[in-house]
């Protein structure tokens, strides 16, 4: 959180730490999960990576861990496809940026991407990489129709990557051209993402010198 002067203290005596200016606190696990916005066990593998400790496998546990690897790398995908398409044949998305006088840096900057207006282009290329649909559901980037078939979450949007404090594409928001509804769609909750706990552009925020 943002403060003019600094309130977290460390007590390397008793391994903790304390913010006085949110009342955070707790041991260097609470310590790393707040700062790296990570599980539990997430934090410790951190930890122990950086220790070089080797933690028993838990076979939930090691499940969880697959589902996050694989919902990461279809969100990278998922960004990859959208920041082409920006350029593609079809305009519409570059376009409607370029109105908003968003220079091509900060496009690319900020990975910046369209969603096309059809209704599974993202899941015919996503399933050709050998995603599976359910882990494409899963990810929050595509839905399964009443019949059964699956369909892509975003269309005719232009598209904003949540990239966490690691680099990891976490999730998207999807912002309409005109005056459909809803205005702005978000990822809803996956394994890897939390709405009330991801802000977009949190990654460069983490290396900014700013103190507003």
């Amino acid at each position: 959180h943002s403060e003019k002067t600094p309130s977290c203290t460390i007590y390397p005596e008793q391994q903790s730490f304390y913010c006085y200016g949110c009342g955070a606190g707790g041991d260097v696990i609470t310590f790393i999960r707040r700062m790296e916005n990570l599980s539990f066990m997430e934090a410790v593998e951190l930890l122990a990576k950086r220790g070089g400790l080797v933690i028993p496998e838990d076979k939930e546990e090691a499940k969880r861990s697959r589902t996050r690897t694989r919902t990461l790398e279809i969100n990278r995908a998922a960004a990859n496809f959208y920041y082409r398409n920006l350029s593609g044949n079809d305009k519409t998305g570059l376009i409607y940026l370029a109105k908003r006088n968003l220079s091509p840096a900060t496009i690319k900057k900020y990975a910046l991407g369209f969603a096309p207006d059809a209704w599974n282009e993202l899941a015919k290329h996503l399933l050709q990489k050998g995603f599976s649909e359910e882990e494409l559901i899963t990810a929050g980037v595509c839905h399964r129709s009443k019949k059964g078939s699956i369909y892509d979450v975003f269309r005719n949007r232009v598209m904003f990557p949540i990239v966490d404090t690691r680099g990891n594409v976490i999730g998207f928001g999807g912002r309409v051209m005109d005056d459909s509804t809803p205005k702005y769609l978000n990822t809803s909750q996956t394994p890897v993402f939390d709405k009330g706990r991801n802000l977009f552009s949190l990654n460069f925020a983490k290396d900014s010198n700013s103190k507003v």
